[in-house]
């Protein structure tokens, strides 16, 4: 089955005050590290590279796997659908952050298996680890149930047929998600979730850039738990 990977690093940075992806942590740029864990996977076949527009000539890149690379959109959602419309020959499509730098080989391959297995998708995530309440207004007006609720990260895997339909069920109902598992479930799609980890956080803030570094300077020789 043919593998494409996905990897989303055409954001603005208007949060963060520049282009998070092109930051530096260690001398490398923060999507390069994501796409040195994809080039580890021998289940993906080639990687669609979504950059902004003004720098698809400009990034340098460094791959042993063959990389396309595509011009994003104003959004996100935009971004994976003008990546999906380039691809026309996979089986499934995997979904990454480039924010998200220290996603571990495990939670791709993982994912990876599991849409293999049949599901329509398979997402990243952990479980709450917090109370979480619903605000409006600044006022508390409900308390949910901890024991059912999980954190979703990237990677997201799915069948590529299953996604790309997805997609247009949105761009035909101008449907809106934070994450591409939303809009695969919008068509009732079967998603599961694989295993996550708090140490594949996304870079958001400068603050994150200061947790990214402490988990550089600690090292790691194994997958993240």
């Amino acid at each position: 089955m043919k593998t494409v990977a996905i990897l989303l690093a055409a954001g603005s940075g208007k949060r963060f005050g520049e282009k998070k992806q092109f930051t530096k942590i260690k001398g490398e740029p923060v999507f390069q590290y994501s796409l040195n864990t994809l080039n580890k996977i021998d289940e993906i076949d080639y990687i669609v590279l979504v950059l902004p527009k003004e720098d698809l000539d400009k990034v340098k890149i460094f791959s042993f796997k063959t990389v396309k690379k595509v011009a994003g959109g104003k959004e996100r959602q935009e971004s994976v659908y003008n990546a999906l419309k380039t691809i026309d020959d996979a089986d499934i499509v995997v979904i990454h952050d480039a924010a998200r730098p220290f996603a571990s080989e495990s939670m791709f391959k993982e994912s990876i298996e599991n849409v293999k297995k049949g599901f329509d998708g398979s997402i990243t995530a952990i479980p709450a680890r917090d109370t979480v309440k619903k605000v409006k207004n600044n006022k508390v007006i409900d308390t949910l149930n901890r024991d059912e609720l999980y954190i979703v990260q990237t990677p997201q895997c799915f069948k590529f047929d299953i996604l790309k339909k997805a997609h247009e069920n949105a761009l035909k109902e101008k449907i809106q998600g934070t994450d591409d598992s939303f809009l695969v479930e919008k068509i009732g799609g079967n998603v599961v979730v694989n295993k996550g980890s708090i140490l594949n956080f996304k870079i958001t803030t400068k603050e994150d850039l200061i947790l990214a570094n402490c988990v550089l300077n600690k090292g790691r020789k194994g997958p993240l738990l």
